[in-house]
């Protein structure tokens, strides 16, 4: 190869390694807004039935579902869809961390394009199962069944997004070349942190579900920021 193809290949590879960056980033700032929306929706829905409530009373989260059936629904179709949005993202930016050799963040980023993924299962429970399920003449059986599913998952989806929020941006602030500025890193870390104490909490049987669903509403808010600043970072 002659040495004009090997810089018109060199260029090439770096503005591939540009648009996957800031097309993870705008991903992950698109899906984090619809998921501080998923949150808004949320939290105008039923605790009993929208939240991993502790202790679980069967009565309370069947009204609650009722009650709440259309917030509930409009949570869980937006959040779907933002869920897939940011799990694209998270997945871009975990392929160019690991390329630059950042094991430590893209473990991280792993662990949130997981959480993510339970996510996924968690609105689609909440906007398409409990409220319809609640409303069935037999359906309490079946009802508890699945709340207890998504109690579980939520609380589980939580820890991995706190955890893998807490490895991948302690590893920014600690990076010679970040792609995310320290301060907003260490609020990122430290709404991480906050939910996976509190989910912890709710495993153990303690009433933290309302900290649960702040620490998840506040750390999609935070990677609003998180994907704008990856996706505008000069390159």
């Amino acid at each position: 190869m002659t040495e004009a193809g090997r810089v018109t290949l060199d260029l090439g590879e770096t503005e591939a390694r540009v648009s996957n960056l800031r097309a993870g980033g705008a991903a992950v700032a698109l899906g984090s807004f619809g998921v501080t929306a998923t949150s808004a929706l949320y939290a105008l829905s039923p605790a009993a039935a929208a939240l991993p409530a502790q202790p679980f009373d069967q009565a309370l989260a069947l009204a609650g579902a009722v009650a709440g059936t259309r917030t509930m629904f409009a949570a869980g179709t937006v959040g779907i869809f933002s869920d897939l949005v940011m799990a694209v993202g998270a997945l871009l930016v975990a392929l160019e961390l690991a390329r630059r050799g950042r094991s430590l963040a893209v473990a991280g980023w792993i662990a949130i394009l997981l959480s993510i993924v339970v996510f996924m299962f968690v609105d689609a429970i909440v906007g398409y199962v409990l409220g319809p399920v609640a409303a069935l003449k037999d359906g309490a059986a079946a009802f508890t069944a699945f709340k207890r599913l998504f109690d579980v998952l939520f609380l589980l989806g939580t820890i991995a997004f706190g955890a893998g929020a807490m490895l991948a941006l302690t590893n920014e602030m600690r990076s010679a070349v970040p792609i995310v500025s320290k301060p907003v890193a260490l609020a990122g870390a430290l709404t991480g942190m906050a939910g996976v104490l509190a989910a912890a909490a709710c495993l153990a049987g303690f009433p933290l579900e309302q900290a649960v669903g702040i620490s998840i509403g506040l750390g999609s808010a935070v990677f609003v920021a998180i994907g704008a600043q990856i996706m505008l970072r000069p390159q």
